[in-house]
């Protein structure tokens, strides 16, 4: 996958790193050239000074075959003018932008912009670590009260059904890591005790789950 990640600040840094450690063919923009220091030797993907929302720095950094972007700036103006530039010139398949200030998230919203804030990760994650602990949060969209979740199954679980543990329009199951292995069940799939299972949920769902847990991870 061609990854282009414009801000190599501690965000983009990190994700640089971690997407070309995975493997994935990753060019990395910034405005400063000391910026790049912080990606440190172990970085086997490539670099592009200049502003994120450059036409001929895009250009520089494959962005016409790249997968996905990444705006990570600490500018939210910057971000929303790259993202928008790769979506509207070079259609981008996948585009993301991160936002500072959440006040803004309506006029991100109106423009179809995918974006993430700070404040709604740490949110999440505070929520996580100190009132739900048996459920991990992986994903909260930015509109509605959706969420990509995964908790691992007690044994109260055992013998059940895919069915069974679905709930229509509340819970459904997108995979289940077991011995190692990750797979898509079908709704006649047996559960058993210590299945990972991934899924997209309703806020508020988690409380009809608590006696399947394995609470003891």
């Amino acid at each position: 996958m061609h990854i282009v990640i414009a801000g190599i600040g501690r965000v983009g840094s990190e994700l640089a790193r971690k997407t070309s450690l995975d493997g994935h063919d990753v060019v990395a923009i910034d405005k400063e050239t000391a910026a790049f220091d912080r990606l440190g030797s172990d970085f086997n993907g490539e670099t592009v000074v200049g502003e994120a929302f450059d036409i001929s720095v895009l250009r520089q950094a494959g962005i016409e075959v790249a997968d996905v972007f990444l705006a990570v700036t600490s500018s939210d103006n910057v971000n929303l003018m790259a993202t928008e530039v790769v979506r509207r010139i070079f259609k981008t398949p996948r585009a993301i932008a991160r936002l500072y200030d959440p006040a803004r998230q309506s006029s991100y919203h109106a423009l179809g912009i995918d974006y993430i804030t700070g404040t709604q990760l740490i949110a999440n994650v505070i929520y996580e670590q100190a009132i739900s602990e048996s459920f991990s949060f992986h994903v909260t969209f930015p509109e509605g009260d959706v969420e990509i979740i995964d908790f691992t199954l007690g044994r109260a679980a055992n013998g059940m059904s895919l069915a069974e543990l679905e709930i229509r329009n509340k819970l459904r199951v997108a995979a289940v890591h077991r011995n190692g292995e990750t797979f898509i069940p079908g709704r006649r799939f047996v559960l058993a005790e210590g299945d990972l299972i991934v899924a997209a949920a309703r806020d508020g769902v988690q409380s009809r789950y608590e006696h399947l847990l394995d609470n003891s991870r």
